[in-house]
């Protein structure tokens, strides 16, 4: 797309010095000319001088008219510059407008990849579903195994105390029934809140499948996937977002209960165009609020639950997913720190 609006030059030095060389001019020709009056008319200065009054009045006439020639030329000069002025803004506002007007296809492609990756997700959430349903019809059907000398759910313990070091304390989240179900680490829970990268984020779709598994895990999730599509429809997407790093003691305090001031540090969200539109909506649109106050719930019911547990530097990288993201804004605009 051609751009031919180019902002238009200022008044130049000659353009803008023109005014004062006319003002320059008309003040010393009347001043001569007043000087020629007084000194060359016989008994002018006399008269003049006779009576303060009088004399008054003669520097008055004298000077009056310079100031309103001086006057004349600001006023001028000014509303030449402002005219410029003006038009070097239409200029630019012209082009912001031809910039703005090539942004959709991008906007619209962004929305588009970031809508594949939800439907991924969703995807896996249904398989997830589908996967523990045939695993609690099975359990229900399926006679007891006799029990030998050496059980899977000894040998899992075992293992998992075998792997089982600082960085991947378990949750103590609510699991479905099951002898081979092995809880849902710490490092693993965060990275299930942040959602995979991208389709080929192997790793990510495997810690999110077994995050569903968790029965209220899977429900924030849920939930969390729910309020990132709605906001990715008005183009607020989490990673563009850089909220201010609250310090652990704001999350545990914000977890024991505390509100206000002690715990506003948890609505470090920036971004002034993300919140307007966030409350806009939070306000107009049903359906988007009340995914937004059932996530707020949600969240807040899981990180009751993981600072009890959770290090300083887990909570810190807790934080930083995307769904403590959504969760700060969201929160923010609902009051929640309040």
């Amino acid at each position: 797309m051609s751009r031919n609006n180019t902002p238009t030059a200022p008044a130049s030095p000659e353009n803008s010095g023109a005014e004062t060389r006319i003002a320059l001019a008309l003040t010393m020709f009347w001043l001569l000319a007043s000087a020629l009056y007084v000194f060359g008319v016989p008994g002018a200065l006399t008269q003049i001088t006779t009576n303060i009054l009088t004399l008054m009045i003669a520097f008055i006439a004298m000077f009056f008219p310079v100031i309103v020639i001086w006057t004349v030329a600001y006023v001028s000069n000014a509303l030449r510059g402002m005219r410029a002025e003006t038009n070097v803004l239409r200029s630019s506002m012209d082009q912001i407008r031809t910039v703005l007007a090539d942004r959709p296809a991008e906007d619209e492609s962004r929305n588009v990849k970031m809508q594949e990756q939800l439907n991924e997700i969703a995807a896996l959430t249904q398989q997830t579903d589908k996967r523990l349903n045939e695993l609690a019809t099975s359990a229900l059907i399926s006679p007891p195994e006799p029990v030998g000398p050496r059980t899977d759910a000894a040998a899992l313990a075992e293992k998992q105390h075998e792997d089982d070091d600082f960085s991947q304390t378990s949750l103590p989240l609510q699991t479905p029934s099951g002898p081979e179900r092995m809880p849902i680490t710490v490092s693993e829970f965060i990275k299930a809140l942040n959602f995979p990268d991208n389709a080929e984020d192997k790793e990510g779709f495997r810690v999110l499948r077994r995050a569903f598994e968790e029965r209220e895990l899977g429900k924030l999730l849920q939930a969390s996937q729910d309020v990132l599509t709605l906001l990715s429809q008005d183009g607020i997407y989490m990673d563009d977002l850089t909220p201010d790093k609250p310090l652990p003691a704001v999350w545990r305090r914000f977890a024991s209960g505390q509100r206000g001031l002690t715990v506003s540090a948890l609505g470090g969200i920036r971004d002034r165009s993300a919140l307007t539109l966030a409350k806009t909506r939070l306000k107009n649109d049903p359906v988007f609020r009340d995914a937004a106050h059932h996530f707020l719930r949600k969240f807040d019911q899981i990180l009751i639950e993981f600072e009890q547990t959770a290090e300083d530097h887990e909570l810190l990288e807790m934080s930083q997913t995307r769904t403590a993201r959504a969760f700060m804004l969201l929160g923010r605009v609902a009051g929640s720190f309040d």
